[in-house]
């Protein structure tokens, strides 16, 4: 069995325009914290956390049922994801002294403890979708990329992650230059530390094709897009994983 965390904003988090049908992924399962237990992966995920961590917005779709199910496709493992995301949060709002981080380790700690009850363990792999609020904010790439790495740090030092995965940010603000800093940061992360992993830069593409955006939430992928976002980086996860 393979743990897959998934953290992040709002776009990982899920605010897309409805709630997408579809039947619970094969072989995927959700763990939800407060009943303590895993359920079938389906639409909507999440759970509400207060101003700590947020469910899928509206209980609306998001990306974890695509990524999943095209995670299994390629290495043919059973899953469980763990949702540990919340909407409008720059890098800093994720610092390690913070209580976000302090809860949602806390989270993650009692899902793998409920995993491995089910089956033993295989791999572990912490998934980020974020970045859009520092583009806002101005975060530089060279502030942004030090944090990140803090941030993987403090996870890998905290939780039984074997890499940590990025679904490179898109395009979210007026002015290019800001989506672009973080863009880059990114893909130093990915090049230069090897506890990094690119899975895949599509959000670029989909970010500026309004087929694949929310019309009721600018910024925010509809599900056609969160369709499109976790089977490619689902993919490119599950061939890293069997290798």
């Amino acid at each position: 069995m393979d743990v897959l965390i998934f953290g992040g904003q709002s776009n990982m988090q899920g605010q897309t325009e409805s709630l997408p049908p579809g039947e619970p992924v094969a072989g995927a399962f959700e763990y939800r914290h407060r009943e303590g237990m895993l359920v079938p992966l389906a639409h909507p995920v999440g759970e509400d956390f207060g101003d700590l961590l947020l469910g899928a917005h509206e209980g609306h779709g998001s990306l974890l049922p695509a990524f999943c199910r095209a995670y299994r496709e390629v290495c043919k493992e059973m899953v469980v994801a763990i949702h540990a995301a919340k909407g409008a949060t720059t890098l800093a709002d994720w610092a390690p002294s913070g209580k976000r981080y302090a809860f949602a380790c806390e989270k993650i700690r009692a899902g793998l403890r409920a995993a491995a009850e089910r089956e033993e363990i295989r791999k572990v792999f912490y998934i980020w979708l974020q970045g859009e609020s520092d583009a806002l904010a101005g975060t530089g790439e060279t502030a942004y990329l030090s944090m990140l790495a803090a941030y993987k740090n403090a996870l890998l030092r905290d939780l039984p992650i074997d890499r940590f995965a990025i679904i490179r940010v898109g395009y979210f603000t007026a002015e290019p230059a800001r989506d672009l800093a973080v863009m880059l940061a990114q893909e130093r992360a990915a090049n230069e530390d090897a506890d990094f992993l690119m899975l895949t830069r599509v959000c670029a593409e989909l970010s500026r094709d309004a087929a694949f955006l929310n019309p009721l939430a600018a910024g925010h992928y509809n599900n056609a897009g969160m369709e499109e976002i976790g089977s490619a980086a689902g993919r490119a996860l599950g061939e890293f994983a069997r290798q």
